[in-house]
């Protein structure tokens, strides 16, 4: 339609006139009625699209307290009901999968918070339906299914990040919510709230997991330590030390590590740099001997010798058979 027949008036008899923008709003102004109920119109419209605008990332819990509601995922998904809930990042489900949580890592036992984390967790999903949204990668070496959890329009993993219990974790491809999640980790760290407060000791970088060699659980990158960047910038790694009990020593090469991304120190050779699904990996062959099976103990030093983060860890536990009565001399 020609941009000069995008308006008519109809005049008394029906007849119908094209005009333009400007002679269609003159011929309103010569009505006062009629050009007072469209502005009204107008004003009410706008009224609604900012109440909209405003409202629709907030909402209030049964508390009265701000929470996030975030839009649903475009695609349906996968619905499922909760059986167990493992701690603030993994839970069962009926049907006997495992799910961890995809885009953020949650206290592990013993460390502060992990408690309150594990019942928080329960309180949003525990016996309830929820819709599992995945990403690039469904699943683990563990066995285990990794997505997004929605309760209604409330995306669990970024509400445990938006209370301090749980921190941005990006391993692989999956990238669809990083942006999200480090905006709320950001919000959370300002607060002070969970592992960010003065109990949590949080620092810009975090050792998550050391594996020492397990025939019994084979591994792509055993023995391995991995290590998270809590910070809010790009930290640049070189010359920062992991180091065992015993003192054995790997010095880091040049390699930055962005928020929120992880860094794997391999015990196999290999180049240093970041792989296909997108994980920054260096290489130190000779941790083969260096992690104890039983128990020990990480520390990461940044530099200039100061101690960054240290990760204590149990084995499996050693069980030796008692040794055999002696016989009596005759």
């Amino acid at each position: 339609m020609p941009p000069q027949e995008r308006f008519r008036i109809v005049s008394p008899e029906g007849s119908t006139t094209p005009i333009g923008l400007s002679a269609w709003t003159s011929a309103l102004r010569q009505r006062p009625m009629a050009w007072w109920c469209l502005r009204l119109s107008i004003q009410a419209l706008f009224g609604m699209l900012a109440y909209a605008a405003c409202s629709s990332g907030f909402e209030r819990n049964k508390q009265g307290e701000g929470v996030l509601a975030l839009p649903a995922p475009v695609a349906a998904g996968e619905l499922v009901r909760v059986e167990r809930v493992y701690d603030g990042d993994t839970i069962l489900l009926q049907d006997g999968r495992r799910v961890r949580y995809l885009g953020i890592n949650a206290p592990e036992y013993l460390e502060p918070f992990y408690l309150k984390a594990k019942r928080f967790n329960e309180s949003l999903v525990l016996g309830q339906e929820i819709r599992l949204e995945f990403d690039q990668e469904r699943g683990d070496l563990y066995d285990r299914v990794l997505a997004y959890a929605w309760v209604g329009e409330m995306m669990v993993n970024a509400r445990l990040v938006q209370e301090g219990l749980a921190h941005a974790f990006f391993v692989g491809p999956s990238q669809k919510h990083n942006a999200l999640l480090l905006r709320l980790q950001t919000e959370a760290k300002q607060r002070k709230v969970g592992i960010w407060s003065a109990r949590g000791r949080a620092r810009d970088l975090k050792i998550t997991s050391v594996h020492p060699v397990d025939p019994a659980r084979p591994d792509l990158y055993a023995p391995y330590v991995r290590i998270t960047s809590l910070g809010n910038a790009t930290i640049r790694l070189a010359g920062y030390v992991l180091a065992n009990e015993e003192g054995q020593r790997y010095i880091f090469p040049d390699v930055s590590l962005g928020p929120g991304y992880t860094v794997i120190v391999a015990g196999k050779g290999g180049t240093d740099g970041v792989d296909n699904s997108g994980q920054l990996i260096v290489h130190w062959p000779a941790q083969g001997s260096v992690w104890d099976p039983r128990e020990d103990t990480a520390f990461l030093t940044d530099a200039s010798g100061s101690l960054v983060d240290m990760f204590h860890y149990k084995g499996k536990r050693v069980t030796r058979k008692p040794p055999r009565p002696r016989r009596k001399a005759p």
